[in-house]
C-alpha cells in the first residue's frame, strides 16, 4: 500500500519527518518497508497484513498515524449532493453475496483527461490515469478503501441494476478485452438483460465509459469477501477492487465513498446527480466485547491504569464505558477483525508500545509428554530404514493418471478413481495420489538419469482414497524402492542375488522391529500388475492383506523407461500398526539349553517354504522354539520339478534339558507330517 505524505496531511496534522512517520507505524504493526521521492512528493511504502483491511486506504493509514502519535483526526467533509432528477432501480436478488448496494445516476458528464492534480496524485501511488469519471473512482478507492465502478448508463439496458449470480451465462468479457469462463455461483452485476461487471473484481466490456459516455450509473456495494475471492481465482483475476473486497471493506462507508466519488466526478467531469439509491436488506449490528483491566495487565504483563487504557481505546476510535473492573468495548465498522477481548488486548499492547513491555521469564509448569503410539511407530520405521540404508523421500501428493496405464492397471482399479484438482500447479498433475510407487519410481528413474547404479529410497506419507464421505480416507503408507547394481559385489553372500531378497530382508527386519510375528509373504496370482508375476508376492499379517513386494514387472519398466534390477513393497501402515501389540510382554531367559536338528526335504516346485514352516509351527508341542530355512537347493541331483529345503530346528523345554529321545520322537513326527501333507522325502 502506497501513502504520500502530503495525502497523509490533509487527515492529520503533524510535523515528525517522514522516516519517524515510517518508525512509528512499523512499531504501531504496519511495517513500512520504504520510503521513496515520486515528483517532490514522499511516498511510504507500508506493508497491510491481511486482517488490517481498514489501512488499505490513505484514510486508514491516517487513522493509525494519529492513535500512534496521539493527534487528532480531521474527517473529510462532503458537501450535501444536490438531487435534480430520480433515483435507478436496483434489485439484489443474492442478499447472502450482496449485503449492500448503493448507486447514482448521473447525467450530462463530459469525459477527458482529469485535472493534473488527480491525474498526478493517482500516479504517485502507482495507478494509471484513463479519465476524469474512471480516475474519480479511483481516487476515492485509494482515499477511503472503497472501490467503487461506473458504468455507461445508455448500454445498460433498461437504466437499472441487478445484482446475482451468474447462473447459466458462462463466459464475459471484461474490462481488459479478455474472454473469461465463469462459474454457475459468481456473483455478477445485471442490467435488465445481461451482466456487466463481475461483483467486486471487474466490469464489462459492454458497459465500458468512453470518450462518447454522457451519462453514467455510479455503484459502490459491499460484496461477500469469501465470494469475491472464489470469483477471483477462478477467473485468474486480481485487481485493486478485488482486492479490498477479499479482505472486506467497511460497510457502514459504501454510501460516505459514493458521495464522496460524486462530487468528484461532479468538480471534474461536470454534470447534473440523481437521487440516491440505497439497498441495504440487514444493517450491521455493531459487537459488544466486554474485557477486564485485570486480565489485560495480566496479559501484557503491564500495570495500566483506567484512564490509559480508556485513553488507547478512544485514540482508536473504539467506543468504550468502563462498569467496575470490566470495559465495553464497541469497535467501529470499519474493524470487522476486532472480535474477541484478546483482540482488544492486542489493539491496546501495540499503541502502548511493545517495547515499553518489561521483559519477564514465564513460569512453565513442566508435565510429562504424553506417549503418541502412533507417532513413536511412524519413527521407529524411519529409524529403522535409514539405518538399513534407505534414504528418505518427500514427494508431492498429486500425480498424472496417465501414469496407471504405464503401471499396467486395470481399467477397475480402485486406484484409478482419483480425486481431482480444481488448480493443480501442473495441468498432467491433476489429481491427488492414491499411491506411492508412481513417485518413487520416478525418484529412481531421476537418478538413473544422472547416473547413478545403486539406490535405495522410502517413502512414508498418506494417499487419498475417494470414500463415502465428505472428505476422502487417508491412510498411511510406506513405500520402498531399490535398484541394485548387479557389478557390485556382496560382503554378505557368496554370490549374485537379486535386488529382491534385499528389500524382503529389510522389510522381515522392519516386522521384527515393530514385533509383528504373525506376517507371511504369500505367492498368488493376483499380485499387483506392476510386479513381476514370478517374482512377487503379497504380505499379511494375521490373514489381512497390507500390500505387496516384488520385482518391477518388464513391460512396466519398459513404459517407465527405467532400466537395472529395480524392487519395490507398498504396505498400509494404517492396517499394519493395528496388529501391533499395544503392550510388549517380557519373560526370563531360558534356564536350560537348546537342542537343534537339521532337516532337509524335497519337494514339489511350487510348493512355499512358507506353508511348510506354518505346518511345523502348528505341530502340538511346546518344545519347538523356532524354525529357520538356511538353504534352497535346485538342480542336479534333484529333478527338475523338484526342489530341496533345509531348515534348521530348534527344541527347547522350559523346565529341563531336553534328551535325545524326547527331541527325536517330535523329530520322527514332524517328518511324518510333511511325508503326508507335502509328499516330502527326506534327502539324503
Amino acid at each position: 500500500m502506497k501513502a504520500s505524505i502530503n495525502w497523509l496531511k490533509e487527515f492529520v496534522d503533524f510535523s515528525a519527518k517522514p522516516i519517524e512517520i515510517a518508525n512509528a507505524l512499523t512499531m504501531a504493526g504496519l511495517e513500512v518497508e520504504g520510503v521513496e521521492e515520486v515528483d517532490g512528493d514522499t511516498i511510504l511504502e507500508v506493508n497491510i497484513t491481511p486482517n488490517r483491511a481498514d489501512c488499505l486506504s490513505i484514510i486508514g493509514v491516517a487513522r493509525e498515524i494519529a492513535a500512534s502519535l496521539s493527534l487528532p483526526f480531521k474527517k473529510s467533509k462532503i458537501p450535501v449532493i444536490k438531487e435534480e432528477f430520480g433515483a435507478p432501480e436496483i434489485e439484489i436478488k443474492a442478499p447472502e453475496l450482496c449485503r449492500r448496494y448503493a448507486s447514482r445516476i448521473i447525467r450530462g458528464v463530459k469525459i477527458a483527461p482529469s485535472p493534473e492534480w488527480l491525474s498526478k496524485r493517482l500516479e504517485a501511488h502507482a495507478i494509471r490515469s484513463i479519465n476524469n469519471v474512471v480516475d474519480a473512482t479511483n481516487y476515492v478507492l485509494l482515499e477511503m478503501g472503497q472501490p467503487l465502478h461506473a458504468f455507461d448508463l445508455n448500454n445498460l439496458t433498461g437504466h437499472g441494476i441487478v445484482v446475482d449470480k451468474a447462473g447459466s451465462i458462462d463466459k464475459f468479457f471484461t474490462l481488459d478485452n479478455e474472454e473469461r469462463a465463469l462459474e454457475t455461483d459468481t456473483l455478477m452485476i445485471w442490467d435488465k438483460e445481461k451482466p456487466v461487471a463481475v461483483a467486486g473484481v471487474m466490469g464489462g466490456l459492454n458497459t465500458e465509459v468512453t470518450l462518447s459516455t454522457s451519462d453514467i450509473l455510479l455503484e459502490s456495494a459491499y460484496f461477500n469477501p469469501p465470494s469475491v475471492r472464489r470469483a477471483s481465482k477462478a477467473l485468474n483475476l486480481s485487481t485493486e477492487s478485488s482486492y479490498r473486497f477479499e479482505r472486506g471493506v467497511d460497510i457502514n462507508a459504501v454510501v460516505t465513498a459514493l458521495e464522496r466519488a460524486v462530487d468528484l466526478i461532479l468538480q471534474t467531469a461536470g454534470g447534473k446527480a440523481g437521487k440516491l439509491t440505497d439497498i441495504h436488506p440487514k444493517p450491521l449490528a455493531l459487537r459488544q466485547i466486554s474485557v477486564g483491566l485485570s486480565k489485560i495487565n495480566k496479559i501484557i504483563g503491564v500495570s495500566l491504569k483506567d484512564s490509559e487504557v480508556q485513553d488507547i481505546l478512544t485514540r482508536l476510535g473504539f467506543d468504550n464505558k468502563k462498569t467496575g473492573d470490566t470495559f465495553v468495548v464497541i469497535p467501529p465498522s470499519f474493524r470487522e477483525d476486532i472480535q474477541q477481548d484478546i483482540d482488544i488486548i492486542e489493539e491496546i499492547a501495540r499503541l502502548y508500545g511493545y517495547d515499553k513491555i518489561p521483559v519477564t521469564f514465564p513460569k512453565v509448569r513442566l508435565t510429562p509428554v504424553k506417549v503418541n503410539t502412533h507417532r513413536n511407530l511412524i519413527k521407529i520405521t524411519k529409524d529403522f530404514l535409514r539405518r538399513s540404508g534407505y534414504s528418505e523421500v518427500i514427494n508431492y501428493s498429486f500425480l498424472n493418471p496417465s501414469v496407471f496405464d504405464k503401471l499396467r492397471l486395470s481399467p477397475d482399479d480402485k486406484r484409478r478413481n482419483t480425486i481431482k484438482i480444481k488448480n493443480p500447479l501442473r495441468k498432467e498433475e491433476n489429481s491427488v495420489r492414491t499411491t506411492l510407487i508412481p513417485a518413487l519410481l520416478g525418484n529412481i528413474g531421476l537418478n538413473i538419469n544422472h547416473g547413478e547404479k545403486s539406490l535405495r529410497f522410502f517413502e512414508l506419507s498418506k494417499v487419498f482414497l475417494p470414500s463415502k464421505e465428505k472428505l476422502p480416507e487417508e491412510p498411511l503408507h510406506l513405500g520402498a524402492v531399490c535398484l541394485k547394481d548387479s557389478r557390485m559385489p556382496s560382503s554378505i553372500w557368496e554370490g549374485k542375488h537379486e535386488c529382491f531378497y534385499d528389500l524382503k530382508g529389510a522389510l522381515e527386519n522392519l516386522m521384527a522391529e515393530l514385533k509383528v510375528k504373525d506376517y507371511s509373504f504369500v505367492d498368488t496370482d493376483s499380485c499387483e500388475p506392476y510386479l513381476h508375476p514370478g517374482k512377487s508376492c503379497t504380505i499379511k499379517v494375521n490373514n489381512e492383506v497390507i500390500g505387496s513386494l516384488g520385482v518391477l514387472h518388464p513391460a512396466a519398466a519398459e513404459a517407465l523407461e527405467l532400466t537395472g534390477d529395480i524392487a519395490l513393497f507398498e504396505l498400509n501402515l494404517s492396517s499394519l500398526f493395528l496388529h501391533i501389540l499395544p503392550k510388549i510382554t517380557y519373560k526370563s531367559l531360558p534356564k536350560y539349553p537348546y537342542v537343534e536338528r537339521d532337516i532337509s526335504i524335497v519337494v514339489s516346485k511350487d510348493i512355499n517354504a512358507a506353508d511348510i514352516e506354518n505346518a511345523i509351527a502348528r505341530i502340538d508341542s511346546n518344545l519347538i522354539e523356532g524354525i529357520t530355512l538356511f538353504d534352497i537347493y535346485t538342480g542336479s541331483p534333484i529333478p527338475k520339478d523338484k526342489k530341496s529345503l533345509a531348515f534348521s530346528i530348534r527344541f527347547r523345554a522350559e523346565d529341563r534339558t531336553l534328551t535325545d529321545a524326547e527331541v527325536d520322537v517330535l523329530h520322527s513326527k514332524m517328518v511324518s507330517l510333511l511325508e503326508s501333507s507335502f509328499k516330502a522325502e527326506l534327502r539324503s
